[in-house]
């Protein structure tokens, strides 16, 4: 299984000089910080309606590929000397518990 459909967004960081954002994660109950694994996302695209940076996590395979569970993900900004920002943090639930199924089938003649 791997997550098919969940978009990351955040509200870019201000400061003029960002070139991109990184994105960390550990499991829930770990501690994030800068030693977790990252992944570097560069600048990614902006939402024109929400004016919000979109990831689509399905595309970064280290996240695609997360086991059921719960995770802790932060995004942090840095600039183009290396300074990195504090990082947002949430929490993602990986879910691949199946839908209950449809109800009793009936049949009727025409």
């Amino acid at each position: 299984m791997k997550i098919v459909s969940v978009n990351l967004k955040f509200t870019p960081a201000t400061a003029p000089d960002v070139t991109g954002y990184k994105l960390y994660h550990v499991t829930k109950g770990e501690e994030l910080g800068v030693d977790s694994p990252a992944i570097d996302l560069g600048m990614p695209a902006i939402d024109a309606a929400t004016g919000q940076m979109i990831v689509t996590l399905k595309d970064i395979p280290e996240i695609a590929g997360l086991a059921e569970g719960t995770y802790t993900l932060g995004v942090s900004a840095y600039d183009d000397v290396g300074n990195e920002s504090d990082m947002s943090v949430g929490d993602l639930e990986v879910d691949f518990t199946a839908p209950d199924p449809p109800g009793p089938l009936s049949f009727e003649s025409e």
